[in-house]
């Protein structure tokens, strides 16, 4: 059943993060019940399919095993809105990056522990706490063997909270860090100011020198929607990939190709402490996914 356990935690992150649209994320900001309604829409939708692959895939299954994984699936789609209901609440009464940052946390960790104990409770898996502490423990500091199944959901899993998950995290966390709004409306604006000095002759042929102060201004238009956090995406990607691989010195070359892209926008101060705080946190996530990888292979 373990693998029952990882389809519906994949289920879960793909119409949470994979298919959950901004649009849906304003919707529930101003009408907090439709959005929720819709969103779990969704879930019943991505979690239907799952326990469908799943009962392809396993054929041999009783009548008892159906109705309890039918339970639990509505269980945890009437679990699931409460908890985001209540996320929703809080963010709205404060609304702080902190408060927000930690709210996204606590909301996954509520879901994906809330999964754990409604299949437990119906029987489909028997993890006690100590079980769940001792895998965690030996997961992290010997590696677990797997199945290819079971390291194929992993690792996808691992994917979506690497790219997708980790761009609504960093986009939380960094939202009021980003340039101020008046260098930063739809492009970044680097001014320069030189002066020259002209020596010329007048009509008594005396020379006379003229100051002038020449003054330009450059514009850079942001990046379109989206293509900032797409770019983070593949970022993350390629440093698990280099940790996979062995060769973690191939991030410099990351760095130093993102750096040339935005080179000129590092005049900006407020811009480049941004960009640095980001790319760090990014690379941090990365680096982190890809130790997780390694424990499965």
């Amino acid at each position: 059943m373990f693998q029952l356990l990882l389809l519906i935690l994949l289920a879960h992150f793909i119409a949470d993060f994979v298919l959950q649209k901004n649009s849906l994320i304003e919707l529930k900001k101003t009408r907090l019940h439709k959005g929720l309604l819709k969103h779990i829409s969704v879930h019943f939708i991505v979690l239907f399919v799952a326990v469908i692959i799943y009962f392809i895939s396993v054929g041999d299954l009783n009548q008892e095993t159906i109705y309890k994984i039918t339970v639990s699936m509505f269980v945890i789609l009437l679990t699931h809105y409460h908890v985001d209901w209540l996320k929703e609440s809080i963010n709205r009464k404060y609304e702080h990056v902190l408060v927000g940052a930690t709210l996204f946390l606590a909301d996954q960790l509520l879901h994906i522990f809330s999964i754990i104990l409604i299949l437990n409770f119906t029987g489909l898996i028997s993890y006690s706490v100590t079980d769940i502490s001792i895998g965690i423990l030996q997961f992290l500091f010997e590696g677990i063997e797997m199945g290819l199944v079971s390291k194929f959901l992993f690792i996808s899993i691992l994917f979506i909270l690497v790219t997708t998950g980790s761009g609504y995290f960093l986009g939380i966390l960094l939202r009021n860090l980003g340039p101020n709004p008046t260098l930063s409306k739809d492009k970044y604006s680097i001014s320069d100011e030189k002066t020259e000095i002209r020596t010329h002759y007048n009509e008594k042929g005396e020379e006379v020198n003229e100051v002038t102060r020449i003054r330009t201004e450059q514009f850079y238009r942001d990046s379109p929607k989206n293509v900032g956090r797409y770019i983070g995406m593949v970022e993350r990607v390629l440093i698990i990939i280099f940790i996979v691989q062995g060769i973690p010195h191939g991030m410099t070359f990351l760095i130093a190709v993102k750096s040339l892209t935005r080179f000129k926008q590092f005049e900006n101060k407020e811009f480049s402490e941004y960009y640095l705080i980001g790319s760090l946190l990014s690379a941090l996530i990365a680096v982190f996914m890809g130790y997780l990888v390694l424990r499965v292979l």
